[in-house]
């Protein structure tokens, strides 16, 4: 009965179809899948599940991770529920905002403890592909969720400019933030909240003239987009994600060169 309901509630208002609801749910229930795993373990077609699977990463309910064997994660229904209503907004300013909602609670109500749950039911995943503006937003807006010590912002925009308040919220549980941004977007958070953040003291923030790897680490993750000027052209770059304290030192490394050339805001 329970599945039913999340099955309707995903087709009702967020506009997935049978197959993709279904699909999203037997992720959200079993943390990682392949799209082999996800036949057996739903009732979305085995032809099917491979299309299916890739409509939901490209719609930002899931992300991909390649190999031999492809496997997809949810992205948290918190996340996905709440940006998805936020783009309904803009697109259809009209209709009731207030069955979404009730439609989100719902399903936080009935997928937080699937979610949660402490032991991941195919074990924990270290590296994983994000594609497109939304999904990494979404995956971003994560890392700054669960983060308890440190942010390091390697920016050439849009994290710092669109993100900030992200950013002041867990300043605000006690993280430590330093922020290098490149100087083109200095103008653009002269209004933000890491720049009053930074007035207070509560953060710091340098400046440098090119930064040739934009990274964001937090504690021991790291994400950074792959150079690729045709998908940022279109709004699909292709971002790593990677949870490895080794190679996050490796970051850091590059980090700490960039704060030594930067100067302060």
């Amino acid at each position: 009965m329970v599945k039913e309901r999340m099955v309707e509630l995903l087709q009702e208002h967020f506009e997935l179809n049978l197959y993709e609801a279904r699909a999203y749910v037997a992720l959200v229930g079993f943390g990682v899948l392949t799209p082999a795993e996800l036949a057996s373990v739903s009732e979305v077609p085995a032809p099917r599940t491979y299309d299916v699977l890739r409509s939901l990463e490209k719609k930002g309910f899931a992300l991909s991770q390649p190999g031999k064997a492809n496997k997809y994660r949810p992205v948290h229904p918190k996340n996905v529920l709440e940006k998805f209503i936020e783009d309904w907004q803009v697109r259809v300013k009209d209709e009731l905002e207030a069955k979404k909602k009730k439609a989100k609670e719902e399903l936080l109500e009935l997928m937080t403890p699937l979610i949660e749950t402490e032991v991941p039911k195919y074990g924990v995943e270290r590296v994983w592909v994000v594609r497109g503006i939304r999904n990494s937003t979404l995956k971003t807006q994560e890392m700054f969720e669960e983060v308890e010590k440190e942010i390091l912002l390697a920016d050439n925009g849009y994290i710092a400019a669109n993100l900030d308040e992200e950013i002041a919220k867990a300043v605000d549980r006690g993280v430590n933030a330093r922020i290098i941004v490149s100087k083109h977007v200095l103008p653009r958070i002269e209004t933000s909240k890491i720049m009053d953040y930074y007035k207070e003291g509560k953060l710091e923030l340098k400046v440098l003239d090119k930064i040739e790897l934009p990274m964001l680490i937090c504690d021991e993750e790291v994400f950074f987009a792959l150079e690729d000027l045709a998908a940022r052209y279109f709004n699909y770059e292709t971002q790593v994600w990677i949870k490895d304290f080794r190679v996050v030192e490796l970051f850091k490394g590059k980090f700490n060169e960039y704060w030594e050339k930067a100067e302060k805001a």
